[in-house]
């Protein structure tokens, strides 16, 4: 049996697209990798992760990509010549197990990303993963599991920024057999930055911030901050914070600001009238088979719990699998539906009003983070 990955296109990246990769990025790699079949797990950090791996890893990986990406007809042409195994977020996927077991079970290497989507604020979002279905999968395979844990690519380009940095990145290898794989791709790019202090200079750092703050740090108001070149500035306080190389704003980390941000969040949901936002563009498919149904630009409120878009109110409490997808997509299943809203600035703000607002309706802490 060939391969799925095995393609010419691999081939073809892999003598011409893989050094200029590695030199762009300015890759650094540690460990070794065993003989396949081994099934690969990685930290998501950045869009093109696979990337990454591909300059020190001489075997095509059959990457697990989530559906959207196999929406826009070029992607799909692209990711089925490279072998990828098409991923439904949020439901069972008994086709993506049987490809996974498949190509290993003929000696061939799977790629996975285990949070699913690449983290908002460089924390590994170990909320995202189920330890059961992932321990369960790694339980069925009598072979290596190759832990590649990807330093620095996060602050390169954050997933909020408009704008990337120059980049310094490096990726440690290293093999398991079992689920303690897991740990060794736990990684915080602030921890780790804290301890090496690695510069990654840029322009107009702070542009693109409002998607992932919008509760002003000092005066707690909503909606008021905005990225101008390298600093964070609140249009209702007038305070202003720089970005530095580093990546810390105003001296703290993003993650600090945002579990503040959640704090405050949290008690303003409760008191927040209706809120309008620009006009979204918005994708309807069929859910079990994503075909699709109708795309409109409407704009979009929040008033009593109920998303409303043009005529079409959807009640949060029927919102399935609720998650973002890269920066400006929003994704959830309601009813028989799959529904894809694509908003500059707002995805990752409305995930977490929808999360938020489930758990304070359910009685749940409301204070955890989605990061």
């Amino acid at each position: 049996m060939s391969l799925p990955a095995d393609t010419l296109l691999w081939k073809i990246g892999k003598k011409w697209v893989s050094p200029l990769v590695n030199k762009f990025y300015h890759l650094e790699f540690f460990g070794k990798i065993p003989k396949p079949p081994f099934l690969l797990i990685c930290n998501h950090v950045n869009p093109i992760d696979p990337f990454f791996i591909a300059p020190f890893v001489d075997i095509p990986i059959s990457w697990v990509i989530a559906q959207i990406s196999f929406q826009n007809p070029f992607e799909r042409f692209f990711l089925k010549k490279i072998g990828a195994i098409q991923k439904f977020k949020s439901r069972p996927d008994p086709a993506m197990l049987y490809s996974i077991y498949n190509i290993l079970n003929h000696g061939g290497v799977v790629g996975l990303f285990p949070e699913g989507t690449i983290t908002w604020t460089g924390d590994f979002q170990n909320h995202l993963i189920s330890p059961k279905s992932m321990n369960k999968l790694i339980l069925s395979l009598d072979i290596p599991i190759v832990a590649a844990c990807i330093q620095g690519a996060w602050l390169s380009h954050p997933v909020w920024a408009d704008n990337g940095r120059k980049s310094k990145i490096f990726i440690h290898f290293k093999t398991f057999s079992d689920y303690s794989a897991m740990e060794s791709i736990h990684h915080s790019e602030w921890e780790w930055q804290k301890k090496h202090l690695i510069p990654y200079p840029g322009k107009r750092k702070a542009q693109g911030i409002e998607r992932v703050l919008w509760i002003c740090p000092h005066c707690s108001s909503f909606h008021t901050l905005v990225g101008r070149w390298e600093e964070v500035f609140c249009s209702s306080c007038r305070n202003h914070w720089f970005i530095d190389d580093f990546g810390f704003i105003g001296g703290r980390t993003l993650p600090d600001l945002f579990h503040h941000q959640i704090e405050v969040f949290s008690h303003l949901l409760h008191d927040l009238p209706k809120v309008t936002f620009p006009s979204v563009k918005v994708s309807i498919r069929n859910d079990r088979t994503t075909s699709l149904i109708k795309t409109f630009h409407q704009r979009l409120t929040i008033e009593n719990d109920v998303i409303q878009i043009g005529s079409m109110p959807m009640n949060i409490l029927k919102m399935k699998g609720v998650n973002t997808h890269f920066r400006d997509i929003l994704e959830f299943r309601y009813e028989d539906t799959l529904v894809r809203i694509k908003s500059r600035y707002t995805s990752f703000l409305l995930y977490n009003w929808i999360e938020i607002r489930k758990k304070q309706i359910f009685g749940q802490s409301a204070n955890e983070t989605y990061v």
